[in-house]
């Protein structure tokens, strides 16, 4: 065998991928009707929840970025409990940078949803689609078209919860590394 050929073979042993899906949801399609159990209460984010916000999502540091973003127009609808935060799910209208060599460029009426979360004592209840109906209605009635989100192929639960709600994969991305560490460009399949 050629030594290019042992090199290459070596490569691909050595190389990990993940698929990166991008889905997209018409606003202007059916939203379902979810209804909010008795026990949470919905409103929008503000400063003083933004550290809260941080934390249930495994971050413990400054929250100057999240308050700049919502200075900038970016909104994340909260659901709680008892006055504590149970779940939440941040959107932006703004272009979001995914990966050092991929940002996402949103048109007028296009929002990215960044981030949703459902605190794991309300998992498995229909929170998290509750959440994101309610979001897709308040995007939709601020004037925007498309909702879109992304995620890895195999973050299952959150696949499915966005494909029961419409959304459907636009694009597929592969970002392979070597040896785990050195990314290589990706692939749109």
């Amino acid at each position: 065998m050629p030594f290019r050929e042992s090199i290459q073979r070596l490569v691909e042993k050595m190389k990990t991928c993940e698929e990166w899906l991008e889905l997209r949801r018409d606003l202007r399609e059916p939203i379902p009707d979810r209804t909010l159990p008795d026990a949470l209460q919905m409103r929008w984010a503000e400063k003083d929840d933004l550290f809260a916000i941080n934390a249930l999502q495994g971050f413990v540091k400054e929250t100057d970025f999240m308050e700049a973003a919502l200075r900038r127009g970016d909104r994340c609808l909260l659901l709680e409990s008892e006055n504590r935060i149970q779940a939440f799910a941040w959107v932006t209208f703004t272009d979001v940078r995914l990966a050092t060599w991929y940002t996402l460029r949103l048109a007028p009426g296009e929002s990215y949803l960044v981030y949703i979360f459902v605190h794991p004592a309300f998992a498995g209840r229909g929170i998290g689609s509750t959440l994101l109906a309610a979001l897709m209605a308040a995007v939709r009635d601020g004037g925007g078209i498309h909702m879109i989100s992304g995620m890895y192929s195999n973050w299952r639960v959150s696949l499915g919860m966005h494909t029961k709600m419409g959304f459907r994969v636009h694009r597929r991305l592969t970002q392979c590394r070597l040896m785990g560490i050195f990314p290589t460009p990706p692939k749109v399949a």
